[in-house]
């Protein structure tokens, strides 16, 4: 009796701790994984295939479909309308890695803008905020044919509205306008080309780092960071920036209408006022938007008109594709934070302290 009590006081914990039970109790885990493995990878399939279909809609870089802005609204209440485009910062050209809609101070946001502004029969002017140091020679100059092509193209007045800053790249593209408006205290002027080569030369011989370069012609590898600059290769930097520089002069004389050698005499790589800049010819008038918006519709003879703002809000697509952006490293950063650049090229840039 004794052994039957004992056999049926054990037989719980048998059947509750026995190999079956423990076995099928040890399956959840990995069910439960396995679910949230699958489900993690149904998402990122789903966010891939919205991705490609909002590019495949022309949501992405390389799509058909031009950027649309939105409208803000700034002043006025009549029909017609004054488009403000800013072109805001550094100017460079678009990041190819990402889609949508593109910053109006790169030469692909700034030729949408001007498209949308030229297919709404309701703007009769544009007005661009210019608050920029400038930036590539290649982009500046794009942004510049595009506001001359925009206006030969529609036959409407393009009028520059000067921030803080306008200057050199910032003030070559405003040579295309049909006005140009500063506020006194406007930095504009830099009017020049800078080519920086970063030399390391010193720093490499301190850490003991040696390169060795095989190239096929003698300045194949011109420019190169870890050795000095040969008399030769500098002659060759400085006809690229004599070239640059030519083409900056001559922007200048053709839409400011001043003589090539006064240009010369003024376009000597420093910084004006807008006061200054006024006395010299560089800028028509002082004021703010108001001021370019009214100058605008008269030029236009539009009367009555609304300033409305192109904003940049960003899409599901844009939001998306963030994400997958490749983000700057340490090195990058603090190089960028420093001035230094790594990409040898000539630039339209005001680079205080180069």
């Amino acid at each position: 009796m004794d052994s039957e009590s004992s056999a049926r006081r054990e037989e719980p914990r048998g059947r509750a701790g026995g190999n079956g039970g423990g076995r099928r109790r040890r399956k959840w885990p990995w069910i439960v994984g396995g679910l949230v493995v699958l489900g993690l990878f149904g998402l990122a399939a789903i966010a891939v295939a919205l991705i490609v279909a909002l590019g495949a809609s022309g949501g992405v870089a390389g799509g058909t479909a031009p950027a649309v802005y939105d409208e803000e609204y700034v002043s006025g209440e009549g029909s017609s309308k004054i488009a403000a485009i800013p072109v805001e910062g550094v100017i460079a050209a678009a990041d190819s890695s990402l889609g949508g809609v593109q910053p109006t101070v790169t030469p692909e946001g700034l030729s949408d803008a001007l498209r949308q502004a030229a297919d709404d029969p309701n703007v009769k002017a544009v007005v661009l905020e210019v608050n920029s140091p400038g930036g590539g020679v290649t982009a500046s100059d794009e942004m510049h044919q595009s506001i001359l092509d925009f206006k030969e193209r529609t036959g409407k007045p393009v009028v520059i509205a000067m921030g803080d800053t306008a200057a050199s790249g910032g003030y070559y593209i405003s040579t295309a306008a049909d006005e140009i408006v500063a506020n006194e205290t406007t930095l504009t002027g830099s009017l020049g080309v800078i080519f920086q080569l970063n030399n390391f030369t010193e720093l490499a011989d301190k850490y003991g780092y040696e390169q060795v370069v095989i190239k096929s012609g003698e300045f194949k590898d011109i420019g190169n960071s870890f050795r000095e600059m040969t008399p030769e290769e500098r002659e060759i930097f400085q006809s690229l920036v004599d070239e640059s520089y030519a083409e900056f002069v001559d922007v200048i004389s053709t839409g400011r209408d001043i003589p090539e050698d006064r240009v010369r005499e003024i376009a000597d790589g420093r910084i004006y006022s807008g006061e200054r800049a006024r006395e010299l010819g560089l800028v028509d008038s002082f004021g703010g938007l108001d001021e370019a918006a009214t100058n605008a519709a008269e030029l236009a003879n539009a009367g009555e008109t609304t300033v409305v703002r192109y904003i940049q809000t960003p899409t599901l697509t844009d939001t998306l594709l963030s994400g997958f952006a490749p983000q700057p490293t340490e090195a990058e950063r603090l190089l960028n934070e420093a001035g230094i650049t790594l990409e040898p090229k000539p630039y339209y840039l005001y680079l205080p302290g180069a």
